[in-house]
């Protein structure tokens, strides 16, 4: 390496400065403290043979001739004695001559030899035995030669130390650079190197063996690189199965809901871009809520495993196959050109997912609807891709509630009445909500007649919809929207309060055994705040809870029967008397019937109505009737509508008639009236305004 590049290394590193300075002053102050002690030694040396050779001098001359002295003192001055003073025994001077130092002497004082700081002489005090006697001499001698050479020698010997000390420094330098800046600077660089080359990734390992002293950070590093390389690999993994399980479904491992909306936008921007066609084929499970409350979730679980395992075998590369939610699947089927060949797809579909299997020893079989929609056929041109991926999805959701409303286990394709039937719902449920804002609805009333005593025992709530373009729209029509966009529990709670609230007023004016029966739909049943709901409506209206019946109905109450009889039996608790609805319409169960704390049982109006000619309908109603005996339980029947019917249900022993031969629903102000123009014994209604014509009876909701 050059000086110039030691230079750079030297000021580059701050150890090696510090390194080199320490050895510098080290050793620069380990010679300062040997040569000067030296130097000095030798410096009392010379002036200890001075002092002996100037006083054999005097003395020699003093014995030789003492009288040439006397008279002539100069002869005692030379270079080296710059001035003498002789004293015989007595103290008496006897000579002075030159620079005497000034000083009470004798032969008994103790006078030391002194130098004289800075004037370059020295004093000292000889006595001297000469031939004629003692003498003291007081001498000033010259050390200022030896003064002199003790500073140039103590420059030089500064100088020569400084320059070995800076020599070896220099050496110590460069043995360091070799030792440790070099190879620190080479590892420094292989390190620098590693990580360019890994282009931002993790560096490569890197190979050194300058010196045995750097191995170990070499090492260190690589073990650092390999851990950081296994960590990687294990984040790719963990990614990899991230990316895999936020675009998956963890039960059927098809794609889920993310990555077919991704699937579908590609394949809506290709279709238009090639004026190519697709479909979508979207399956639903038929009753699967039941299928797993019987047989349970773990074989519900394998029944959606086993179906999408058919859909994704049997789609081909292009396609896709997609798990949306619960027991909802989509297959993207492209290239499909006729309807012929989307009906086949649409039956192979079926046919695939509802084959049987065995599993434990159960063999089971799947009833699955499709609605299917055709891409570009099915959906408005001129839309963005997105809002054109969404449509097609939301006509085959269109298409497979047709399917479902049609008796289900069968498929359906999307047309121009199903996207009518659409836009005609969207508008009733924007207009519901309308509705609630601007308080559109009103409850009507339909008395109910003891059979035997022809006494009125109250009225059921029947809610009805005055809109104001297209007049009373029947509840069979908006209920069910209501109940499906979660709007019921908002009317529900209005239904309720308003009849509470107007059922007081009708005890305040004298009527006070009459009771009010209000629906309650299965939605609120199932909304968990019921109780709450109609203890407070009680409360705020000062309703007795007697004077309130809650029908629920039969397809409402088998829907969690446990739940629902611990339901129940709060609201008996509570003081409500409960009615089931429609009875003899859905699935009941008389194991639970016997559990359910109920006090009525209402018979649909579809068994009233042939009662006069249908044995079938004589069966069922007298089948209710002896349950409802059984059960201590008062019967109603819903649909009267003529005396005929009247008659066999009072002779079958039915408690209660509700119908149009009773009266029609009415305003509360009507039915006012025709509580007031009710006669126990009367047969109909006396009120021409509500005499009904058998002869073309009105139906519910008109």
């Amino acid at each position: 390496m050059n000086l110039h590049s030691l230079k750079q290394k030297f000021s580059q590193s701050s150890a090696a400065r510090r390194l080199s300075a320490f050895v510098l002053c080290m050793l620069f102050a380990a010679q300062l403290a040997i040569i000067a002690p030296l130097l000095w030694l030798q410096y009392q040396g010379d002036l200890s043979a001075l002092v002996t050779s100037e006083k054999s001098h005097l003395n020699r001359l003093l014995d030789a001739d003492q009288q040439a002295i006397l008279a002539n003192p100069q002869l005692l001055l030379s270079k080296r004695v710059l001035g003498v003073m002789l004293t015989d025994t007595a103290g008496n001077v006897v000579v002075t001559e030159g620079e005497v130092p000034k000083s009470d002497v004798s032969f008994d004082s103790h006078l030391l030899a002194t130098e004289r700081t800075g004037s370059g002489s020295y004093d000292t005090l000889w006595v001297l035995e000469t031939s004629k006697g003692r003498v003291l001499a007081t001498v000033r001698l010259n050390t200022q030669p030896m003064r002199n050479l003790l500073v140039k020698s103590l420059v030089l010997c500064v100088l020569a130390a400084f320059l070995v000390s800076l020599l070896i420094a220099g050496l110590t330098l460069m043995l360091t650079n070799r030792a440790y800046i070099r190879p620190l600077s080479k590892f420094s660089e292989k390190l620098h190197a590693s990580r360019m080359e890994s282009d931002g990734g993790i560096p490569k390992n890197i190979e050194f063996n300058e010196t045995e002293d750097l191995n170990p950070l070499a090492e260190e590093f690589n073990s650092l690189i390999d851990a950081q390389r296994k960590a990687a690999r294990q984040i790719k993994v963990k990614q990899q199965y991230l990316e895999y399980a936020a675009h998956h479904d963890p039960l059927t491992h098809l794609p889920n809901r993310l990555m077919f909306e991704d699937a579908l936008q590609k394949t809506v921007k290709e279709a238009v871009k090639t004026s190519s066609q697709f479909v979508i084929f979207l399956i639903d499970l038929d009753n699967f809520k039941f299928f797993n409350d019987q047989y349970g979730h773990l074989v519900g679980d394998k029944m959606v495993a086993e179906i999408g395992n058919r859909l994704n075998t049997m789609i081909r590369d292009i396609d896709l196959a997609a798990r949306l939610d619960g027991d909802e699947f989509v297959v993207l089927h492209k290239e499909l050109a006729d309807q012929e060949a989307v009906e086949e797809t649409a039956r192979r579909i079926m046919q695939i997912a509802t084959s049987p299997y065995e599993y434990r020893g159960f063999t089971l079989k799947a009833a699955v609807s499709v609605g299917i929609s055709r891409f570009p056929l099915d959906v408005h041109s001129g839309q963005d891709e997105e809002m054109m991926g969404e449509e097609i999805v939301n006509n085959a959701s269109v298409a497979l509630q047709e399917a479902k409303s049609n008796g289900k286990n069968q498929y359906k394709l999307f047309n121009e009445t199903m996207r009518s039937r659409l836009t005609a719902r969207i508008r009733l449920e924007q207009d519901l909500k309308l509705a609630l804002v601007e308080g559109q609805f009103e409850v009507y009333y339909q008395p109910k007649v003891n059979i035997h005593t022809r006494q009125i025992t109250g009225a059921e709530a029947l809610v009805r919809w005055r809109h104001p373009e297209n007049g009373f729209i029947s509840p069979e029509v908006f209920v069910p929207v209501a109940e499906e966009a979660g709007m019921i529990i908002e009317l529900g709670e209005w239904i309720l309060r308003t009849a509470c609230k107007e059922t007081r007023k009708i005890h305040k004016l004298g009527y006070d055994t009459l009771n009010i029966a209000v629906n309650i739909s299965a939605v609120q049943f199932t909304d968990g705040n019921l109780l709450p709901m109609v203890s407070k409506a009680l409360n705020d209206t000062k309703l007795a809870p007697g004077s309130l019946e809650l029908e629920i109905t039969e397809s409402a109450v088998m829907h969690d029967p446990e739940e629902v009889i611990n339901s129940l039996h709060e609201l008996s608790r509570f003081g409500m008397r409960l009615a089931i609805d429609d009875f003899g319409t859905g699935y009941s169960s008389l194991a639970y019937l016997k559990r359910f704390p109920v006090d009525t049982l209402k018979i649909d109006r579809a068994f009233i109505t042939d009662i006069s000619s249908d044995n079938d309908d004589v069966a069922i109603v007298e089948a209710v009737l002896g349950l409802g005996k059984h059960f201590n339980m008062k019967v109603v029947a819903e649909g009267v509508e003529d005396e005929e019917q009247l008659k066999f249900l009072q002779s079958q022993g039915c408690d209660i008639a509700q119908g149009y031969y009773i009266s029609k629903p009415m305003p509360l102000d009507q039915y006012l009236s025709w509580i007031k123009a009710w006669a126990p014994g009367v047969q109909g209604i006396d009120d021409s305004e509500n005499v009904i014509d058998i002869t073309e009876p009105k139906r519910f909701g008109t």
